[in-house]
């Protein structure tokens, strides 16, 4: 692949780049959808297991190429170039890319497994496309000496990144001898870890910064000329082996619905095999879930947008973007079991990943708002109408709800502030993701002991406790362990006596009211996590745990090993867990405001997320870092610790979660 000579070929080279990656996300999670995740559908639960650890795996990869695509993003503006989210509607018709990389929207069978292979070689591999991908004969070339960018040939999408690391490293030094800079776009405009939860987002300043990125895309799959075991081409190498297992043990095995190839949402009005969606609820849904998709790509054009995006407005509108993927992710799966036509013998529907022809970025601050939060409106109020045909949409509305609550208010104070310059005053107050503070966990559970005395009310929560002994060796003639029946007498200490054993219990399974509210615990003035050495994430905070109250104290894993997560059950000591209690301190600003609610919320096979202002502690209580947005490893084998590195998605991590 020739190198571009002139920055607007590279800008082409990098908008066909990342097309790519958007297409290989979508063409990744089509497959994902598609297989079968239920006991009812005619799978041994060996091979359930096996098929939902695949779903995992296929997303896990379409969430790497959705980095891919916001780090081309950032090498883009750092020429000076927009975001490019936009592509061609599928089915990609021939001539967009070269006729050897097809994208197609199919069912995950055994000729999409080795289209998925073969898409992501190396370029010395033997892997050969799968047998029903239908491929045009052309050519593309570059020709020299032209003012407009000419698409070229590549073999491997890794050919692709090697011609854009070449081209740029050209560039600057063409560039470098006339006096003209080529990474003239700001860097303050480009998406880093800090903003969205994409581990080895960085931003781009120079050459070096380009061959990082180059080399992170290229190494997590795309032509790798190392096939390790956590390359995409690898992982779906290892797919194709088990699916092989299992199906030579059991030759009915069939692990994927049959969902459509080469869905559309509109009419079609070319000759070739495409099935139109138009059966209730199908037809609805599937305009609902590219509806959701679309407000998706607005909101990645948005961040990076400085002069309409404030900076502390980035992790609003990241967890906008997660809470819509987790909408398209339902809609897209639920698809694939409902009939795309009427007649009892049609083919199963598909989520089509149809743009409209709008532009996706926004007119100015005020009209990114307004629009905003018209759009999210709309979803919601289309999430409850349809709930009924997919429950899972109306808990997703009622989140969504907080959104349009944010981006209302912000438009109402961004219109008033257009006069008085007072615009950035206060834009995180109104946050979707700001509860009101809770002194108390919620609910019930049978692990709960509840005694109560004349001045104040115990309440230990047994699933909590990971025997510290603050209660028992603090007060052990309130608590006397290791006896049948009652073992809790509150009447043996003062209040002032309890809250001090409170205030020792870690887990926070010790709790107490007292009859007079004034002599309750207060919040904490300061929020921290201690990291415990070879053990757990101790938090202290006014905290709230996957969208609930959860008390002041809790001790949640990170060793990966608990029964009982996201809480520490003690498995870390049987698992003999080393992790340092010690870690490097980072630099940090201190915050502006340290205590408020602390949202910990535990995502689906990944790290706990938090929000709200944090001070993590090492165990000897010296600051690691002031962060007001983390993500805290959980799996265990982050290379970071504290912090998530991506590695739950490598070692294969699972557990519970949003």
């Amino acid at each position: 692949m020739k190198p571009a000579s002139h920055r607007d070929q590279l800008v082409a080279m990098l908008c066909e780049a990342a097309e790519v990656e958007h297409c290989l996300m979508c063409t990744y999670l089509y497959g994902a959808f598609s297989l079968k995740q239920r006991e009812d559908e005619g799978l041994t639960a060996a091979e359930l297991a096996a098929v939902r650890n695949w779903r995992s795996t296929v997303i896990d990869i379409a969430v790497d190429e959705m980095l891919h695509l916001a780090l081309v993003n950032n090498l883009l503006i750092s020429l000076g170039a927009t975001p490019h989210y936009g592509r061609f509607n599928f089915p990609i018709n021939p001539g967009v890319f070269p006729a050897d990389v097809a994208v197609a929207l199919a069912p995950f069978d055994p000729d999409m497994l080795d289209h998925f292979i073969y898409l992501e070689r190396p370029r010395d591999s033997a892997e050969r496309d799968g047998a029903i991908i239908s491929k045009a004969k052309y050519h593309r070339g570059v020709i020299e000496g032209r003012l407009m960018p000419f698409a070229d040939d590549y073999d491997t999408v890794g050919e692709l990144y090697e011609g854009i690391a070449a081209s740029f490293a050209a560039l600057e030094e063409e560039h470098a001898g006339v006096g003209i800079p080529l990474f003239i776009g700001p860097k303050s405009a480009q998406l880093t870890e800090s903003d969205f939860r994409l581990p080895g987002l960085q931003a781009v300043a120079s050459a070096a910064d380009v061959r990082r990125v180059v080399d992170t895309i290229v190494h997590q799959g795309e032509g790798s000329s190392e096939a390790t075991t956590q390359s995409h081409y690898a992982k779906f190498r290892a797919i194709r082996e088990e699916w092989r297992n299992l199906h030579e043990a059991r030759a009915e095995f069939l692990p994927f619905r049959a969902a459509a190839r080469d869905p559309v949402m509109r009419p079609p009005v070319v000759s070739s095999p495409r099935v139109h969606v138009i059966a209730s609820p199908a037809a609805q849904l599937l305009d609902l879930g590219n509806a959701a998709y679309g407000l998706m790509l607005r909101l990645m054009t948005f961040m990076p947008d400085d002069s309409r995006c404030r900076r502390e407005e980035r992790p609003i509108a990241a967890d906008q973007v997660i809470l819509v993927m987790r909408a398209v992710t339902e809609i897209g799966s639920r698809l694939t079991e409902l009939p795309a036509r009427p007649g009892e013998h049609a083919a199963k529907a598909g989520l089509t990943f149809t743009l409209s022809r709008g532009p996706l970025g926004f007119g100015s601050a005020q009209s990114a708002r307004t629009l905003l939060a018209e759009r999210s409106g709309a979803l919601a109020d289309r999430f409850r109408s349809l709930s009924s045909d997919l429950p899972a949409l109306l808990p997703l509305a009622q989140q969504l709800d907080r959104f349009v609550a944010h981006w209302s208010t912000m438009s109402e104070s961004t219109s008033s502030a257009a006069d008085t310059g007072a615009a950035t005053a206060n834009a995180t107050q109104s946050s979707a993701a700001a509860p009101s503070p809770a002194a108390e966990p919620t609910g019930t559970s049978p692990k709960v002991d509840v005694a109560v005395g004349r001045e104040f009310t115990v309440r230990f929560d047994h699933s909590r406790c990971v025997h510290s002994r603050a209660c028992v060796l603090g007060e052990p003639a309130v608590f006397k362990a290791n006896q049948p029946g009652e073992w809790i007498y509150p009447d043996q200490a003062t209040v002032q006596r309890i809250a001090i054993v409170a205030n020792n219990c870690p887990s926070g399974a010790i709790s107490y009211k007292a009859a007079e509210p004034s002599r309750n615990e207060p919040p904490p003035l300061v929020n921290l996590v201690r990291v415990r050495e070879n053990g757990p994430l101790a938090f202290h905070a006014t905290l709230e745990v996957n969208g609930r109250a959860d008390g002041f104290r809790a001790t949640l894993c990170r060793c990966g090993q608990s029964n009982n997560k996201p809480y520490c059950d003690g498995s870390h000591v049987a698992a003999h867990f080393e992790a340092s209690g010690e870690p490097v301190t980072a630099p940090s600003e201190p915050l502006a405001e340290r205590d408020g609610t602390l949202s910990v919320t535990p995502t689906r096979n990944g790290p706990l997320e938090v929000h709200g202002n944090l001070e993590v502690v090492s165990g000897t209580g010296r600051t690691l870092a002031r962060l007001s947005k983390t993500w805290l490893c959980r799996c265990g084998g982050s290379k970071k610790k504290p912090y998530c590195d991506g590695s739950h998605r490598a070692i294969g991590f699972i557990a519970d979660g949003t």
